[in-house]
């Protein structure tokens, strides 16, 4: 099973992730839960600690490769699921996995 969750900022789409990911983990499910926000705060929703979620790597761009599939060009993962996953994922409680796609670097304006 695959679930996306979608919406505009602050319409509670990390809550209803993290929630959804900890209730089907409590059912006994496999999870893999990938923040792709610019601000990710999926860790702390999952219920990781602060440094334990702030010592994780997001990913980086090696990690995909761009090829071409039918005319399209469409990207892939460069290696094995399970080596990004050993690589990257922070294990969070009730053992789902985390996967963080990217966090600022430094302070905006805003």
């Amino acid at each position: 099973m695959k679930i996306g969750v979608a919406g505009k900022g602050g319409s509670g789409k990390t809550t209803i992730s993290g929630t959804l990911a900890r209730m089907l983990a409590s059912r006994g499910h496999r999870v893999l839960a990938i923040d792709g926000d610019l601000n990710p705060n999926m860790g702390l929703t999952l219920g990781l600690r602060p440094e334990d979620f702030d010592a994780g790597r997001p990913l980086t761009h090696d990690v995909l490769d761009h090829r071409e599939m039918d005319g399209k060009q469409v990207a892939v993962l460069a290696k094995p699921l399970e080596e990004v996953l050993d690589e990257f994922a922070l294990e969070a409680p009730a053992g789902i996995r985390l996967l963080i796609m990217g966090r600022p670097e430094t302070a905006g304006f805003g």
